[in-house]
């Protein structure tokens, strides 16, 4: 997917340009920074203005999802052919991204692993600025709530292997990558295998991306930390589904398998952190229905319920956030 393009001069050219999370957060101001966040564009378009240099041009291309003129392009970048389709998409006299390439970047304690500073490539937002778009199916999903959750929870002591199961777009990795002798990262999604081997290149890694479910690509292999925040939402396992999001399992189905397979894959005196969703029964608490998984492992465990939902309220969630809302299928998929 990503096979034609050179991501060392990529990375090169986007550092020389300033757009890094530090520079570009200078540049706009933490209110647009945070702005962005929320999937919103205009307090960064009243910081940038009318200016047209190339670190305005590389926040204008990745961040707002404007067309930049192809002369104004190349400044920025340098020959464009390469990124053609893959990274660029050519819109009249000028081009589009065809996905986000997006500043990223972790600090540390003085003495303490955990520090880089570089960038995260994904699908492009399908609710920039109030928009509705449906993701395609196999959408790879970029930072999110639940990936910065993830990422603040990990333990950072050094460790000699780690694997990131589920990677999407490769966040965890590249964490995982400041701490770890050796990263695996795994995910069925083959469009996402692709993601997380294009954010490994443009910082500087070479990933040991594997494609397949689960533990299936690690079947002979052993981690002295596991991290994952598996596809975990609770929906029906028929028709289209979101694979970042949503497996082929009944119910909390896959974050159980996920549990009970990944005591097999840890060294002795390794750790498997896990940040999913479970289901509340109404035949057993939720601290038993949670130990029946864990007990026949044979590892200790510690569980932090962080919030719990009615399915009302669970069901609004996930729908808003697959775009669905306005959608005439809304309240077929909303019954089911």
């Amino acid at each position: 997917m990503f096979d034609n393009v050179d991501a060392p001069v990529l990375a090169q050219r986007l550092r020389d340009a300033g757009y890094t999370l530090e520079a570009v957060v200078d540049r706009i101001g933490p209110a647009a920074a945070d702005a962005l966040a929320r999937n919103t564009t205009l307090a960064a378009r009243d910081a940038l203005g009318s200016a047209t240099d190339a670190q305005a041009d590389l926040i204008r291309l990745f961040m707002l999802h404007d067309v930049i003129p192809a002369q104004r392009l190349e400044q920025a970048l340098g020959d464009v052919a390469g990124l053609a389709d893959a990274v660029l998409e050519s819109r009249g006299e000028g081009w589009r991204a065809a996905i986000e390439i997006r500043p990223y970047a972790a600090t540390a304690d003085p003495g303490m692993p955990g520090a880089f500073d570089g960038w995260v490539a994904h699908d492009l937002l399908p609710t920039l600025d109030g928009r509705l778009d449906r993701p395609r199916p196999d959408y790879v999903l970029g930072l999110s709530p639940a990936s910065s959750t993830l990422a603040q929870m990990t333990i950072r002591r050094p460790v000699g292997s780690a694997l990131d199961l589920g990677t999407g777009c490769g966040v965890q990795s590249l964490h995982l990558a400041t701490h770890a002798a050796r990263v695996v990262a795994t995910d069925l999604n083959p469009r996402a295998v692709a993601f997380a081997r294009l954010t490994g290149a443009l910082n500087g890694l070479d990933l040991d991306v594997r494609e397949g479910s689960l533990y299936e690509p690690v079947a002979q292999d052993g981690f002295d930390l596991i991290v994952t925040n598996p596809p975990y939402v609770m929906s029906p396992p028929s028709g289209e589904r979101l694979v970042y999001r949503e497996g082929g399992f009944t119910g909390d189905a896959l974050v159980e398998q996920v549990v009970r397979g990944g005591a097999a894959r840890l060294n002795p005196g390794g750790t498997l952190q896990v940040l999913g969703n479970w289901a509340m029964t109404k035949d057993e608490s939720w601290q038993d229905r949670l130990a029946g998984w864990i007990r026949p492992t044979g590892a200790d465990a510690l569980v932090l319920q962080r919030e719990r939902l009615d399915v009302y309220e669970y069901i609004e969630v996930w729908l808003h956030d697959a775009g669905l809302v306005g959608d005439p299928s809304y309240h077929a998929r909303y019954r089911e």
